[in-house]
């Protein structure tokens, strides 16, 4: 065996024996993808019965290009047991369903809810800030996105129908049981019925009012999947994505300044998403026999496209392990690219604006709270904390 092999094995034994959803493994996963980047950018595991491990920036843009080659029919690590328009879609059937989607997702569509996702922050926020601490994934990122979520693409006139469909979004992100993922159909369900006899100008009535193929009308399971996808794909993401914020301003008071400055959503967050890239990973399946990625993949192969890694990627991001705020330019892939970027980017965007807005209005000095205890997420959102203990000071009190 040659110096360079032997250098290698406990690096591709690592991989062997991957496991997505184990925190021992997920602990030492960022520094193994920096291993494979330099050495075999195209890695094989073998978890779930094997894949290939896509870690570089520009393959990644290449597969993109190329969905008759790459499908996303499995966009899981594992199966999934239910469709998930249009995340599972290939084109031409990917197209007919972002054409009535982009709209109602769209920058300028979304600005409506504004006044009502800013009224939620202030809530939430009011039920801890007299008592100087927070668990803020529980108290405020959870109760945050999964209302934001439900008033947005469940988007009711009923106060009890609202307030149901809070409670079933926020069961859904903290248990994820097959119990909350049922209680969250049959919702979505019930309102989806109400837009068929009372159409309005919102995202539900877009999905009754849909067609698709020529002219198919959605079926009730194309419909649920993709309320399903909507909610499901913006729960632990945006959550994810607060939580490191909160973190990052407890290392770094420099930090809070920044997020003071009036346009810091417009470049100081496209570089915490590259860093933080809440959807780290995503499946793909082989089509076709080919080379495209520098190694041979056949037909039926399946592929793990690992945007975070890409994000990390030095030869496209100098210095990649850090946050650094005055890079010229940031095309991060933590959105995705190609056909399948993804459809909820302004409206994560917006959210996180305003949350961080919201908090730094009337929090400041944030702190963990000393001994506290510290998980951070293992699968697809790695290494945002799932527990956040803070303490803080009120904006404006006495030092």
């Amino acid at each position: 065996m040659t110096d360079s092999n032997q250098a290698s094995e406990p690096h591709q034994r690592f991989f062997d024996e991957l496991d997505w959803f184990d925190p021992r493994h997920c602990a030492h996963l960022d520094d193994e993808l920096g291993w494979a980047r330099t050495h075999c950018p195209v890695v094989h595991t073998g978890f779930n019965g094997g894949m290939y491990v896509v870690t570089r920036y520009a393959d990644l843009v290449t597969m993109a290009a190329h969905p008759e080659i790459f499908s996303s029919t499995v966009p899981g690590l594992t199966s999934v047991p239910v469709a998930i328009p249009p995340i599972d879609l290939d084109p031409p059937l990917h197209s007919d369903f972002r054409a009535f989607l982009n709209g109602p997702f769209s920058r300028e569509s979304l600005k409506r809810y504004r006044p009502v996702i800013e009224e939620l922050a202030d809530e939430l926020i009011d039920g801890f800030v007299d008592a100087g601490s927070v668990e803020f994934v529980g108290e405020f990122a959870i109760p945050y996105t999964a209302g934001a979520l439900a008033k947005v693409v469940l988007e009711d006139e009923d106060p009890q129908r609202l307030r149901r469909a809070i409670e079933v979004t926020t069961e859904v992100s903290v248990t994820n049981s097959p119990e909350s993922f049922g209680a969250l159909a049959a919702m979505a369900a019930e309102v989806l019925a109400h837009r068929e006899v009372d159409p309005r100008d919102d995202f539900l009535s877009s999905l009754v009012t849909a067609t698709v193929e020529g002219g198919r009308a959605l079926s009730m399971e194309e419909r649920l999947g993709v309320v399903s996808v909507l909610m499901l794909g913006g729960l632990d993401t945006t959550r994810g994505l607060l939580a490191y914020i909160a973190k990052f301003l407890t290392e770094d008071q420099n930090l809070e300044t920044r997020l003071r400055q009036p346009d810091w959503v417009r470049s100081d967050l496209d570089e915490i998403l590259r860093l933080t890239s809440t959807v780290s990973v995503m499946g793909r399946v082989v089509m076709q026999d080919n080379d495209l990625l520098g190694v041979s993949l056949t037909k039926g192969d399946r592929v793990a496209v690992h945007w975070r890694s890409a994000n990390r990627d030095a030869s496209r991001f100098e210095d990649p392990d850090r946050l650094d705020f005055d890079r010229n330019r940031n095309p991060h892939l933590a959105f995705g690219v190609g056909i399948h970027r993804c459809l909820g980017r302004h409206f994560a965007r917006m959210q996180t604006e305003i949350a961080v807005d919201r908090l730094l209005n009337r929090l400041t000095n944030l702190r963990v709270v000393s001994g506290s205890p510290q998980h951070p997420a293992v699968g697809i959102s790695i290494g945002a904390p799932e527990q956040l203990h803070l303490e803080f000071d009120r904006v404006g009190s006495p030092a």
